[in-house]
Formats: C-alpha cells, sequence, structure tokens
C-alpha cells in the first residue's frame, strides 16, 4: 500500500512557507509515496517539485488548488493552469478537458473558500461532471473543527475519501494521507477513481497544538524567510529568499482578490 498527502503548498502559494525542495524533504521523510502540490491559482511548484522528486524517492502530481466562484477545488494530473473565478461547473469542465480529476477541498463548512454542500451535490446530476469530480476531502488538518461533517455525510456520497495536510508550513506535511494500492501517481488516480482510497486522520488538536509555530512561520514568510532544505540529505533550516519573490506573490494575490 501506498500513502499521498494531496493537497499541500508551497512558496509559490503566498501564504505558505516552504520552498519546492523543503516539501519534499518533509514528505520523504515522513514515508510519503506521492504528493501533490497545490497551489494557489499557480502551477510552477508543482512542475519544479516533479523535475526533483526522484532526488527525494518521491512522485509527484501536478495540481493546483482553482478558486472557483463557489469555492477551491483541487485540480490534480493537469499540465496547464485551470482559470480561476468560474462556475465549480465551469471549472471540473475545464479540468476535464485538461485530462485531470478533483477533488473538493475541506467541504460543507462557513469557512471562506469552501464548497457548499448544495454544489457539490448539483454537480452529481451531471454526468459529464461527476466523470471529473472524484474526491471529496474528509481530514484537512488546517479545518479540522470543521471536519465532521462532511466525515459523516460523506458516507452516503459516491466519492473517494481523502485526507489532506492542507500544509502551509513543512511541519504538516503528511499529518493528512491518503492510503491507495500501490505506490505510483498512476496507481493513486486509479485509486481515486474507482473510490478506493483509505482516509487517514490527523492527529487530534495537532493545529491547536501548534498554533504559534504557524504563525510564527507566516511572519518570517512576509519577512523573506522560508523552509528550505538544499538537498535531501540535508535538514530543512529557516533561510532568507529573495524578498522581491514574497512581494511579487503578494501583490498576485492581492490582485486577485480585487
Amino acid at each position: 500500500m501506498g500513502f499521498a498527502d494531496i493537497h499541500i503548498h508551497t512558496i509559490y502559494s503566498y501564504d505558505a512557507t516552504t520552498t519546492v525542495r523543503g516539501v519534499l524533504k518533509q514528505a520523504s521523510s515522513v514515508g510519503l509515496n506521492v504528493i501533490a502540490i497545490t497551489d494557489h491559482d499557480e502551477i510552477r511548484g508543482a512542475f519544479d517539485a516533479r523535475e526533483l522528486a526522484s532526488q527525494y524517492d518521491l512522485e509527484v502530481i501536478p495540481g493546483v488548488e482553482v478558486t472557483t466562484k463557489d469555492g477551491h477545488l483541487l485540480a490534480l494530473f493537469v499540465e496547464k493552469l485551470p482559470p480561476r473565478g468560474l462556475s465549480l461547473a465551469e471549472t471540473l469542465l475545464h479540468i476535464g478537458e485538461l485530462g485531470g480529476i478533483a477533488v473538493a477541498p475541506h467541504p460543507f463548512n462557513q469557512l471562506p473558500g469552501s464548497l457548499s454542500m448544495d454544489n457539490v451535490i448539483r454537480m452529481l446530476t451531471r454526468p459529464e461532471l461527476k466523470e471529473v469530480l472524484k474526491g471529496i476531502e474528509v481530514y484537512n488538518m488546517t479545518t479540522q473543527p470543521f471536519d465532521e461533517k462532511v466525515q459523516k455525510l460523506s458516507a452516503y456520497l459516491p466519492f473517494s475519501k481523502t485526507a489532506g495536510s492542507d500544509a502551509h508550513v513543512y511541519w504538516a506535511i503528511g499529518t493528512g494521507r491518503t492510503e491507495f494500492q500501490g505506490k505510483t501517481t498512476a496507481d493513486l488516480r486509479v485509486a481515486l477513481e474507482s473510490s478506493k482510497t483509505i482516509a487517514h486522520p490527523y492527529h487530534a488538536d495537532i493545529m491547536r497544538k501548534h498554533l504559534f509555530n504557524w504563525l510564527g512561520r507566516i511572519t518570517l514568510r512576509q519577512l523573506g524567510y522560508v523552509s528550505h532544505a538544499a538537498a535531501a540529505k540535508e535538514r530543512i533550516s529557516t533561510q532568507r529568499i529573495d524578498l522581491r519573490f514574497t512581494k511579487a506573490q503578494h501583490a498576485k494575490a492581492g490582485r486577485e482578490k480585487e
């Protein structure tokens, strides 16, 4: 059996704090076989990670956390960036045209960016959308106080159940993981499309336990410091990056929110 974390952010997301190499180092250290890089409306980090993955004995799914009019959506196995700002249905059609599949992250709660139950169930009435929306995230480390509802309702919905860390800091990677038959990205896709995944939860109250560490990492990111490991055999440490990159990412995020 293999283990995957299919909801991870790198510094290509304006609010994340770990470099691509740092993500790969941590994922390898915690025993993952497959990861998906799903930066916010950005795919470059996923491509960078895929090129480096063999050095860490990992496989990487290129992905994106797409901002739709109805909430966030994980697009997996895509080679191009889906457009942001469309409806959930329109976004699913684009992902399907790109040859990808989708997972609904942290759904069924009132948090910004979460898909409603009505919106997700409505997709099941259209076969061409049902063929793309294959999974639903029942464990998300960063939204754990709100996950109980989706955990209960998922038993009645025809989706693969997934767990993701939604990691914006390196130590969170692998805190939610999805088990599947096999070890490769191709094996994971088969499992997702056939609803044969097992979602393993995070440890209880992990976010509360590490809240101040998370806030500290976010603050350091704004100052230009991130978590990084230069190579597979090196430890993760806090290193400075070009502050222009940090400011550019924040500026991009601000433009997208307008």
